[in-house]
């Protein structure tokens, strides 16, 4: 169970904290702002457990992998408003924020609190789950403070932008795969294997899936998401520079 737990919270709630880790990176984003806005992914997230049973019931029994793939679209959604508005706008600001944490944090916090309660319900001894959540905890909090000083000492604004697409992409890309468990998607074309050197139930394997979306058995509808969903800000982002005199009419017009 201790090693369940930490390859878990790896798994499904080191995104989250990789994602704040991006945010405060970013420039004009408040810490205050992010802390309501993980209050109210809390307290959304526990509603939504609550509920959970009755939603996975939903679309002749699909319901749960639609609410992910809804949620992550609005994430990506979020970073283009991110890329479209500068961030002087503060309610475009705004709403391209909450809607990275609600995308992004929810399907994972949701995904954690399933085996969490879980185990807690059906095992009395519950020590080694406070212990796997405790290190968990503790690893997630280490990468992501590591992340946050290499984004903020060592890199430009630019590079940061890049990479919080990048960061956002491979998590978006996860409907791909989702789609394909409920059959909307095409059956699964493997595109390549490269288990032999990072396999994806390893600690570096579930690393790497969040930062940068690795997949070691990738079908081509993720991959073809993947970079559909990191091209399409980068390429908002080279327009804007390009043409920013047509883009500051458009900004008056808004």
């Amino acid at each position: 169970m201790l090693i369940n737990t930490v390859v878990l919270f790896l798994r499904d709630t080191l995104p989250i904290f990789l994602l704040l880790s991006l945010l405060i990176a970013l420039p004009s984003v408040s810490r205050f702002s992010l802390i309501w806005r993980i209050v109210l992914l809390l307290v959304i997230a526990v509603i939504s457990y609550s509920y959970l049973g009755l939603i996975s019931q939903m679309a002749e029994g699909a319901g749960f992998e639609i609410l992910k793939s809804l949620l992550l679209v609005s994430a990506w959604i979020g970073i283009c408003v991110l890329v479209i508005c500068p961030f002087s706008k503060r309610n475009s600001n705004s709403m391209g924020i909450t809607l990275l944490m609600l995308g992004i944090g929810l399907p994972n916090s949701l995904h954690f609190m399933v085996y969490f309660v879980s185990e807690l319900s059906h095992n009395s001894d519950s020590t080694l789950l406070f212990l796997g959540t405790t290190i968990g905890l503790g690893i997630s909090i280490s990468i992501a403070i590591l992340l946050n000083i290499a984004l903020t000492h060592f890199v430009s604004q630019k590079a940061t932008f890049r990479f919080t697409t990048l960061f956002v992409a491979a998590q978006v890309a996860n409907v791909a795969l989702l789609l394909e468990q409920i059959d909307i998607f095409p059956t699964p074309h493997q595109v390549w294997d490269s288990s032999h050197f990072i396999s994806d139930k390893s600690e570096y394997g579930h690393l790497l899936n969040a930062l940068i979306g690795y997949e070691a058995t990738p079908s081509m509808s993720y991959v073809m998401l993947f970079l559909f969903t990191l091209a399409v800000p980068n390429a908002i982002a080279a327009i804007r520079k390009r043409i920013p005199a047509l883009w500051q009419q458009v900004e008056v017009i808004q």
